[in-house]
């Protein structure tokens, strides 16, 4: 797990030193234990590898602080911040390169199944001096040309010199778990793991992207998947690969998701079920390999609890991770709070009581957030989207506090599985199918489990059947979401926002789910990757492991939701190891925190930040702002209170640039 960066320059002009190190010491906090630099003369064919004042005393390389002058016009150059997660000796150094000095790669990320993928390769001929995966890619690519992602179930970003060929293969993970940004221009491809890098070097300055900056503001942060907040800066989405040359840059997606559109029997088969969970298990086994301390997130929610219950069987009972590195007991992390809407302590309490887990937690305040704000909001390069990001950020602080490298979460599972509760897009699905019985039965099923109040919802399936732009209207009515945003772009990001998700995705559940996927999760693994790596921490997250999400993405309607029940395979094949209170839980509270008390305590602040010349002036109509803050009784709602924080995120952010 690291922080990576390069410059390509296809003019041949020689790259600076001072860039290069610029960017790597920007990302400092993403990789601690290590630091290195590999730069390449294209045209003499020579090369250079360097080390920084980070790196370990094993390393036998010059100290690129004492290099004056490079020795040579160096137009390619690679530079990586490590977090040593595994292979610890200095044969995990990196940016890594081959013995001949063929290949060269930096990377950021985790290839869970390494020791198999090594297994294959030794028998093919090839030999490894290190213990780690790093080695093993650089292998793998050497058998299998840009194929060898596909082998790969893990999460990555990474960039490889390919001396032989004259280019720079990239490549990000199916789901986007890792980032890879980049900036294009007529004579130089340069990327890093997050864009503070391109203007701490000077390479680009730092511009607010305005569609994208409305898009934030509507709540449709994430209709576009290869552009990003700051103008001129992409980011290459996920399931895809990128190829540099002298000539051009390519990109090509290696990786769709599944997606059964069918709506499935009326009652689901065991043997589907089953298969989840024995995925879901070694999901798990894969990502307790590790050579640095394990522990596990526990919201208190079906999908932590699941991990955590599942990785405290593998270590009591498997012993597949070294007790010296979890300790007697599995460490769980959990956000509480005194507002007993937003805590669930007492769910949390049952995993534990049932795992014998460490349980260790933290309590996220107004007033910490207040005190955390400008770093919060530096780390995340991009306006958080909601305060729970924060609720993460504190976790993963606490995390790093009792010494643990590496955790284990439940992302992923809602956007696959239906937990977000999308009843009304199941119900239109079997109402679309004339399946009038058993449109019924749900209903009644919903009901009786009365997660949701079912005559919101059936509601929302009337609203569902509407034509596009008539459903663009009734969006347009919902004026508390928009709450403050100028009309003309409020529009307009609808319009984004409808293109993105295809239309069927209202009245088709695998769909919805789908568009879920692929544009709401990449923003929350953003969020994961920058809460966790501004403390050195890697996140792991089981669910996105290729063989469960591609299982999860060929089954049918009818096994996300049933019976008036969302996620209903997951409760299914979990419910012999949870209790029922947690397996078999009505509400969904979403790792939510008591956002409408923090905003009333950080009113003033609020108030101070739009008082004078905001910068969200030109998209957010500050009469509206300035009336909703000052309100005595603000935030009145909860999606008052949603689209305030969205101001002030904005308005931070883009001051937090302007520096």
């Amino acid at each position: 797990m690291c922080g990576i960066a390069g410059i390509y320059q296809s003019d041949h002009q020689p790259i600076r030193l001072a860039t290069l190190r610029a960017m790597a010491d920007i990302l400092r906090h993403r990789g601690p234990d290590d630091e290195g630099f590999a730069l390449f003369d294209t045209v003499a064919g020579t090369t250079c590898h360097f080390k920084g004042p980070d790196t370990p005393a094993g390393v036998q390389l010059p100290d690129i602080r004492d290099v004056s002058v490079t020795p040579g016009r160096f137009d390619v150059a690679l530079a990586e911040r490590r977090l040593a997660i595994l292979d610890l000796s200095p044969a995990g150094h990196t940016p890594m390169t081959t013995p001949d000095g063929a290949l060269t790669i930096t990377f950021n990320g985790e290839i869970y199944n390494y020791i198999e993928l090594r297994a294959e390769l030794s028998a093919l001929g090839h030999t490894f001096r290190s213990q780690g995966d790093t080695e093993v890619l650089l292998a793998a690519y050497r058998q299998w040309g840009v194929e060898c992602v596909t082998r790969f179930n893990g999460m990555w970003a990474f960039a490889l010199w390919d001396a032989p060929h004259q280019r720079l293969f990239c490549s990000r993970d199916r789901f986007g778990v890792k980032p890879f940004y980049y900036i294009h221009t007529r004579d130089r491809f340069a990327f890093a793991s997050e864009p503070k890098a391109f203007w701490a070097s000077g390479l680009i300055q730092a511009r607010p992207n305005p569609t994208l900056l409305i898009d934030f503001l509507a709540g449709y942060e994430a209709s576009q998947l290869d552009e990003t907040l700051f103008e001129g800066i992409q980011q290459l989405p996920g399931g895809h690969n990128l190829i540099v040359t002298a000539a051009d840059v390519q990109i090509r997606r290696y990786w769709f998701l599944p997606c059964n559109t069918d709506l499935g029997p009326a009652q689901p088969d065991d043997a589907p079920i089953q298969r989840l969970r024995e995925l879901l298990i070694d999901a798990v086994r894969l990502r307790l390999r590790s050579d640095v301390p394990v522990g596990t997130c526990l919201s208190g929610g079906l999908d932590s609890s699941a991990i955590v219950r599942i990785a405290n069987d593998l270590m009591q009972h498997e012993h597949n991770i070294p007790r010296a590195l979890v300790g007697d007991h599995q460490k769980t992390f959990t956000a509480c709070y005194d507002d007993a809407a937003s805590d669930e302590r007492a769910f949390a309490q049952r995993v534990v009581d049932v795992t014998g887990a460490e349980w260790h937690q933290t309590f996220p305040t107004a007033e910490s957030l207040r005190a955390d704000l400008d770093r919060f909001i530096w780390h995340h390069d991009e306006p958080p989207i909601t305060t729970s990001m924060y609720a993460q950020w504190c976790v993963m602080r606490l995390v790093r506090q009792q010494g643990v490298i590496v955790t284990l979460d439940g992302q992923g599972a809602d956007e696959q599985l239906g937990g977000y509760l999308p009843f009304d897009v199941y119900l239109s699905q079997i109402a679309r199918a004339g399946q009038i019985g058993r449109f019924v039965r749900e209903v009644r099923a919903m009901a009786n489990v009365g997660s949701q109040p079912w005559r919101d919802v059936l509601l929302r399936v009337v609203a569902n059947q509407l034509p596009a732009g008539l459903h663009s209207q009734a969006q347009m009515l919902r004026r508390d979401r928009m709450l403050g945003l100028r009309r003309g772009a409020a529009e307009a990001a609808i319009a984004r926002h409808q293109r993105a998700f295809d239309s069927n995705g209202r009245t088709n559940l695998p769909r919805h789910l789908y568009a879920l996927s692929i544009h709401n999760l990449p923003r929350l693994l953003r969020s994961e990757d920058r809460n966790s790596m501004a403390f050195s921490v890697e996140a792991r997250t089981p669910f996105l492991d290729v063989r469960l999400a591609e299982h999860i993405g060929h089954l049918p309607a009818a096994y996300r939701i049933h019976a008036g029940w969302s996620k209903y395979a997951l409760r299914r094949a979990m419910s012999s190891s949870l209790p029922e209170a947690i397996c078999w839980r009505r509400d969904k509270k979403g790792f939510v925190t008591p956002e409408r008390a923090w905003l009333r305590s950080l009113q003033p602040l609020l108030i101070d930040l739009f008082h004078d010349a905001p910068r969200t002036a030109s998209v957010l109509d500050v009469t509206v702002v300035r009336s909703t803050i000052t309100r005595d009784e603000f935030p009145n709602r909860s999606p008052v209170s949603a689209a305030a924080w969205r101001w002030a995120a904005a308005e931070l952010w883009l001051r937090t640039i302007e520096r």
